[in-house]
């Protein structure tokens, strides 16, 4: 009943309502489970630990948009380049990233909303917090929220991401967060160069990394990811379970 009623406000109201719905139930939940003061507001600091954890680079693809995409990336990377999160806090992508509009600096890029391929303001920031997901599945950090595509757009050489460790964002709907499970601050630091973008994870001690396993099995019409992780020596503990669409190709 609660999802019907929701499918029917974002299909018919303003968008101004259905902005101000969302943001007041994400703030509500965030009061009422503690997060609200765990969640890091401010995009820089001035603590850059030496050690560095994890690192993964990444191809920038040509593609619809493309301008406008690398663009919104390095928007982005600005915000959440050096960003230090303390024992128990949380990385909330939006909260660092704020609104994207035009009047923030953000451009048409590449973007698929309700399974359609299309430009919207701020498109292409989901290979930004895609990144920044398995830099944190791998560095040992808690995923606290995180919501899949719903189609399998690209081939095998298009794909920038392993399927299965993307993260899509819509503001203020969908949010990537990440929690600092460790007793040691630890920092998050991105660059762009050229058409890569890079990501890291530094922290002042040794951490533990974990080892990222996927298992996917493709059907005529989807994809099912399974995405498991393990400490060294541990057994493999289960962290998602997506199903994607597919659509045919000619």
């Amino acid at each position: 009943m609660i999802t019907a009623l929701r499918r029917l406000v974002r299909a018919y109201a303003p968008e101004g309502l259905r902005i101000a719905v969302a943001r007041a139930r994400r703030g509500l939940r965030d009061r009422l489970s503690g997060d609200a003061h765990r969640i890091k507001q401010r995009s820089a600091s001035d603590d850059r630990p030496p050690r560095r954890i994890v690192e993964i680079v990444q191809p920038i693809r040509n593609s619809a948009f493309v301008e406008g995409k690398h663009a919104n990336i390095r928007l982005a990377v600005a915000r959440l380049d050096g960003v230090t999160i303390a024992p128990g806090d949380i990385l909330s992508f939006w909260a660092l990233i704020g609104r994207p509009t035009a009047e923030a600096g953000f451009r048409l890029g590449r973007s698929i909303r309700d399974d359609v391929v299309s430009g919207e303001i701020g498109g292409g920031l989901c290979q930004v917090s895609g990144i920044a997901y398995e830099l944190g599945l791998r560095a040992g950090l808690d995923p606290i929220e995180r919501h899949p595509h719903s189609h399998d757009i690209y081939t095998e050489e298009e794909r920038f991401t392993p399927l299965g460790l993307d993260a899509t964002v819509v503001w203020p709907h969908k949010d990537l967060r990440m929690a600092n499970p460790y007793e040691v601050p630890v920092t998050v630091r991105f660059a762009v160069e050229g058409m890569t973008l890079g990501a890291s994870l530094h922290a002042p001690e040794p951490l533990r990394t974990m080892a990222v396993e996927i298992d996917r099995t493709d059907y005529a019409d989807c994809r099912l990811v399974i995405v498991s992780r393990r400490a060294e020596g541990g057994a493999p503990n289960r962290v998602s379970r997506d199903s994607y669409k597919v659509a045919p190709r000619s």
